[in-house]
């Protein structure tokens, strides 16, 4: 079965390429349509300093990046790359290109690049290699195949290497599906595997194993009636967690013996999970409410996803409101979220959670935005102590309960020539925490930040002027952070707005409460930021690919953009701890066509 998978994506490379040929053939390429290109390169240096700390970067640093589209006779083909002297020892490329050329329903991926088949088999995970995806009609197919780790070897004489050794590990995977009016039935596959040959040394303390992995999804979408759909995802991965195990034939009590053993080879490390995800909704004329199921199993892993959150239950309802032609929106969340699925943890938890946002936009002058959080979370702890004697009063509940508020209020006026904006934005949160232990004391943790901004816009000068103050305080047990301080940004455009340029600065202060045995101790810090940017951008010429004014031209508009700035900090002193100082200098240049 594994070679019938690699059959059907080389099939499917294969008849992307005698399509694309086709359906060019029978557009008759060349005669209408032609030859154009756009996209951009950026080219810039970093050069950093600090004076009286231990540089936090690299002193010197360079970036060189694009991204470019050629249409050739409607034939989109994009390409992109990236290149940085910052690169270093990782399992995923710094360095990397990107060419995706596509043709009606048709798409290739060559290079860098990442696809989506579902949640939990191929989610986002960055290959080398090449992809497809083609959609005729109402048909679905997707296929890829590439290198989605390189090997990392270990360094004997460097420790911080075991963290970044890694096997290199090779993935393709497949995946159809059908669509029509609304309703869609989708079924994919992916498999990955680790070369354990890739690493020459392994030392006897590592922790790393070559895995092996097979991922299954089913997934359905269907509308019941007129205003009422459902969707349904089921999937099932198998992940060896080590293929130099030794090999089972078959074993009743891990499930071996099924679709998903045809496709790897099951060891004594070999485990399997599933996942499911549900939903029913219904949409009325200024509304949506949905009722939404999902369960993961714990240690769910698919090696397609660099993360996927597991062991837990959840079950969310979902209503939406849409008031007074749009000018209202009002939207709800709730549900019930539990862990230890397998009761293989000492703790179980049960969390709630409930929030609402609620969006005003009565006229253009006014933008009203305001929110409401309750998370709550219970916990039950469980000693370890003998499984065969259960004692209720040995148990421990932990609650913990985080209260968010947040707003938003913005008043705009003027006219083409002044424009004038006033916002004032603030969040406050309540977070607790208690046992059920006799001597517990509850934790308290209170947060409040708001900022208030004025920005004055000259339209007919090219002048904009910014002032804000922040205000920040954290208070938790035994200590209380105070920060607050004014920020400037002045922005003026001269030479038709060719040229741009930029002055901004912060001046922060810091003051931090602690108290210990009833003796309070603060300490003031100061903090004070500035930089200059400046730009400038010429007007966009006009280029031909071709001599002939008659013919068509290869790049609409060329711009060339140079720029610079240089940022200065400077932390003052505070108790114990000396001032310092960093300055950032940084040069680009732009060119786009």
């Amino acid at each position: 079965m594994k070679k019938y998978i690699r059959y059907s994506i080389t099939f499917l490379l294969l008849l992307v390429s005698a399509s694309a040929t086709y359906g060019q053939a029978l557009d008759q390429l060349g005669v209408k349509k032609g030859i154009s290109m756009n996209g951009s390169v950026n080219a810039s240096t970093t050069v950093y300093t600090a004076n009286g700390i231990d540089s936090r970067r690299d002193p010197l640093a360079w970036y060189l990046n694009g991204n470019i589209n050629i249409n050739m006779f409607g034939y989109d083909m994009p390409f992109s790359f990236s290149y940085s002297n910052q690169s270093r020892s990782y399992s995923q490329p710094f360095n990397q290109f990107r060419f995706a050329p596509s043709y009606k329903w048709a798409r290739a991926y060559f290079g860098t690049t990442s696809m989506n088949f579902s949640n939990y088999t191929l989610a986002g995970h960055m290959f080398d290699g090449a992809g497809l995806e083609l959609s005729p009609g109402k048909w679905r197919f997707a296929a890829m195949y590439g290198k989605l780790l390189k090997a990392v070897p270990f360094d004997a004489l460097s420790p911080e290497s075991y963290n970044r050794a890694a096997f290199e590990r090779v993935g393709y995977g497949l995946k159809m599906g059908y669509e029509d009016n609304g309703n869609a039935y989708t079924v994919s596959v992916f498999r990955a595997k680790d070369n354990a040959n890739s690493i020459p040394y392994i030392p006897d303390d590592a922790t790393i194993t070559p895995k092996e992995n097979v991922a299954v999804a089913f997934n359905i979408k269907q509308n019941i009636a007129k205003r009422f759909f459902i969707e349904t995802e089921y999937s099932v991965s198998a992940l060896n967690r080590d293929t130099r195990s030794e090999k089972n034939s078959f074993d009743s009590s891990r499930g071996t013996s099924n679709l998903l053993g045809k496709l790897l080879s099951p060891t004594a490390s070999t485990r399997y999970f599933d996942a499911i995800q549900a939903g029913i909704g219904y949409t009325g004329n200024f509304y949506v409410i949905q009722l939404r199921y999902e369960r993961v199993a714990p240690d769910y892993v698919t090696l397609g996803a660099y993360n996927v959150v597991n062991d837990m239950r959840n079950i969310t309802v979902a209503p939406t409101f849409q008031l007074l032609g749009g000018k209202v929106n009002i939207s709800a969340n709730a549900g019930m979220q539990v862990n230890n699925l397998d009761d293989s943890k000492t703790s179980d938890a049960k969390r709630f959670v409930a929030n609402i946002n609620t969006s005003i936009v009565p006229n253009e002058h006014w933008a009203i935005n305001s929110g409401y959080s309750n998370f709550s979370n219970y916990t039950r702890i469980r000693p370890l102590v003998d499984p065969y004697f259960s004692n209720p009063l040995d148990t421990l509940d932990f609650y913990q309960v985080n209260n968010t508020y947040n707003g938003m209020i913005m008043y705009r006026t003027g006219d083409k020539n002044r424009q004038q904006t006033i916002s004032l934005n603030s969040s406050y949160q309540y977070a607790s925490d208690k046992s059920s232990a006799v001597d517990a004391k509850e934790n308290l943790n209170k947060f409040f930040t708001s900022n208030l901004s004025y920005t004055y816009n000259l339209v007919p000068k090219s002048l904009s002027l910014m002032g804000a103050v922040n205000f920040y305080q954290n208070s938790a047990t035994g200590v209380m952070t105070t920060f607050m301080g004014p920020s400037v940004n002045v922005n003026k455009q001269y030479f038709d707005k060719t040229l741009r340029t930029g002055i901004s600065a912060t001046y922060n202060m810091t003051k931090a409460t602690t108290e210990a045995a009833g003796i309070a101790n603060t300490t003031n810090s100061t903090l004070f930021n500035t930089g200059l940017n400046i730009n400038y951008s010429p007007k966009a010429k006009q280029s031909a690919s071709a001599t002939d004014a008659g013919k068509k031209k290869m790049f609409n508009k060329q711009t060339h953009n140079i720029g610079a700035s240089v940022m200065w900090l400077l932390r003052g002193a505070a108790a114990s701890q000396p001032g310092y100082s960093e300055l950032t200098s940084t040069v680009n240049y732009t060119y786009s066509f």
